[in-house]
């Protein structure tokens, strides 16, 4: 009787430590991450939540929840559902940052078990087809240290703790949906019932859709199961019809954007090149730096270090060209060879092609053409999967180099607890405001960012005594000097040394005026210098800060005589100069 309740017992045991680890595991997540709940909205958090009038609804009707879902433009297809969820938020707990975070590592959550989902579902599938013998539940513990990894992993901290990248977080959810609604359609697929075709269809046409309208990175969906196909389940089907159908479904959810999306830029070439106007950088020039982003990228996910990260990466050195730095050409022909080495191991080490091919698809809105900033760390909150699976699958495999399997999974056990310590760290800074920002300059001094964030904090901080004012007063100065000397380009720095002396009805000097005309009329004026501007411009309509005429018309003058401050942004200045107070606003009227 002993013998015959052995297995059982067994079994059993199996059974509830499973579950209770993955529990474990988001219970680790959650406290990791609590601390910096309690921390204020970041960077342009302000710009997208705090002034945007249409989230503060007082009622869950249509109306309401339609403008406030299409008030946004942070991109062409405005992100309604990521904004109905910010307005949503609002509603029940006001523009209170904590209940925003909190809702955020919900989310996260979420996607962890969408994680565990998709990688126990890809591993079975792929098993069945090479018809691999493994341990018992192989699968099922890769895919929990993968969900283990992932959601502890530091450098998805801003996808969480970065209130506005809840865009980000819910575009990989219907993402992650999809993936796995595709997969259940392709097992069953697999055993002849013709049925999956729908649950394919599905993610295809429904989940894509869905992911895009919280941010445009959903749009790659049809290509991540492009890539599976290609490498992990080789389009195996239970008959030939079947395998023909899918083929052409997958393959022409591809073709067709990609090909539409050819065409339009081709005949467009100004929407992808107009934006290069007013950055610092040329396509040439951000195509170089991105390859050694990429790079920096893949050693934070593997070996994250805690001095390299940070919510602002704009101090990141530019490739102006092959070899400068010198690094630039040895990163691009090491992204080739891990382009031509995930090709030549497809058949031998399809998981390794499988990883590679994620990550890389993963980037290629981010990380090529499209001119936006150089680097943010939330760009890997999907790609990364790319990484860590064959990572895990690699490191926990009984069946490879059976002598080192100990080791092997000792290191990977010790890198996750690796990854939470520093979550866990990097959330308590977070939680701290002004400890995270003077961590964001001390780390990247080089950022105009880092430096406004900590000027800005020390200029609204509440003095204890008249020496802490003129410590604060002095320190916010410094740090706006900083940023200006940063970035030649940027307005911002000067501006808000401009701001610290009205605010405090102190005369401007007349060396920083001149400064600040000079940049006004020779800058390249895109969102960050317009949205600098214009920030200003409100602050003296409200009386927040008071300078006089002569120096609105200053501004006014030197902006408005910039050959490259054209066309919508123009106007834009225009009219909000036109909002400032009669008695201020003098002879600038008259360059409208």
């Amino acid at each position: 009787m002993k013998g015959a309740q052995a297995p059982f017992f067994t079994s059993m045991r199996i059974l509830v430590i499973k579950p209770a680890l993955l529990f474990c595991i988001f219970a680790l997540a959650v406290v990791c991450y609590l601390p910096g709940l309690e921390g204020h909205f970041v960077f342009d958090d302000g710009a997208n939540l705090r002034l945007n009038s249409y989230l503060g609804i007082e009622s869950l009707d249509l109306v309401s929840l339609w403008r406030a879902a299409f008030s946004g433009d942070a991109g062409p297809l405005g992100r309604p559902i990521s904004m109905a969820s910010f307005a949503v938020n609002h509603y029940f707990s006001g523009m209170v940052p904590y209940y925003f975070k909190a809702t955020n590592l919900a989310i996260h959550l979420v996607n962890g078990i969408l994680v565990f989902l998709f990688v126990r579902m890809l591993l079975n599938l792929h098993l069945r087809i090479r018809r691999l013998m493994t341990e018992r539940d192989f699968a099922t513990w890769i895919a929990i240290a993968v969900a283990a990894a992932w959601l502890l992993h530091p450098f998805n901290l801003t996808g969480v703790l970065y209130v506005v990248q809840r865009m980000t977080s819910l575009s990989a959810l219907f993402t992650l949906a999809g993936l796995v609604l595709y997969l259940y359609g392709r097992k069953s697929l697999l055993d002849g019932a013709r049925s999956g075709f729908f649950a394919i269809a599905a993610a295809i046409f429904i989940a894509t859709p869905l992911a895009a309208l919280c941010k445009e990175n959903g749009v790659l969906l049809p290509l991540f199961i492009l890539v599976i196909e290609a490498t992990l389940l080789r389009w195996n089907a239970f008959d030939q019809n079947s395998r023909r159908i899918l083929v052409s479904m997958v393959g022409l959810s591809v073709a067709i954007p990609v090909l539409a999306g050819l065409i339009y830029v081709l005949n467009n070439p100004g929407l992808i090149l107009a934006g290069y106007s007013w950055r610092d950088f040329s396509l040439s020039e951000r195509l170089m730096t991105e390859a050694r982003v990429l790079w920096f990228y893949l050693h934070m996910i593997v070996l994250p270090s805690m001095s390299e990260m940070g919510l602002h990466h704009d101090d990141f050195p530019i490739s102006r060209s092959l070899l400068a730095p010198w690094t630039t050409l040895s990163a691009i022909a090491g992204l080739i060879f891990l382009m031509g080495g995930a090709f030549a191991l497809r058949n031998k080490h399809p998981m390794i092609a499988f990883g590679i091919a994620f990550f890389l698809i993963g980037h290629v809105l981010e990380s090529t053409v499209i001119p936006l900033e150089i680097a943010f760390e939330h760009r890997n909150y999907l790609p990364m999967l790319g990484i860590l699976l064959p990572l895990a699958y690699y490191a926990l495999n009984s069946q490879i180099h059976l002598s080192s399997l100990r080791v092997r999974r000792v290191a990977f056990a010790v890198l996750v607890v690796l990854f939470a310590g520093l979550t866990a760290s990097r959330a308590m800074q977070w939680g701290d405001t002004l400890q995270m920002r003077m961590l964001e300059v001390e780390r990247h001094p080089g950022s105009v960012r880092a430096h406004t964030d900590l000027a800005a904090l020390y200029d609204h901080l509440p003095p204890t005594s008249q020496e802490d004012a003129v410590d604060l007063y002095n320190k916010a100065l410094f740090h706006y000097r900083q940023a200006a000397d940063n970035a030649p380009t940027s307005i911002a720095g000067l501006l808000g040394m401009l701001a610290v002396n009205a605010e405090r009805r102190l005369p401007q000097e007349n060396a920083l005026l001149v400064e600040l005309e000079q940049r006004l009329a020779t800058v390249p004026f895109g969102p960050p210098n317009k949205n600098s501007l214009i920030g200003a411009i409100r602050d003296i309509a409200s009386g927040y800060f008071v300078v006089n005429a002569e120096v609105v018309d200053r501004i006014y003058r030197a902006a408005l005589s910039n050959p490259l401050l054209t066309g919508s942004i123009r106007e834009q200045i225009v009219s909000e100069f036109a909002n400032l107070p009669p008695e201020i606003r003098s002879k600038a009227e008259l360059l409208k």
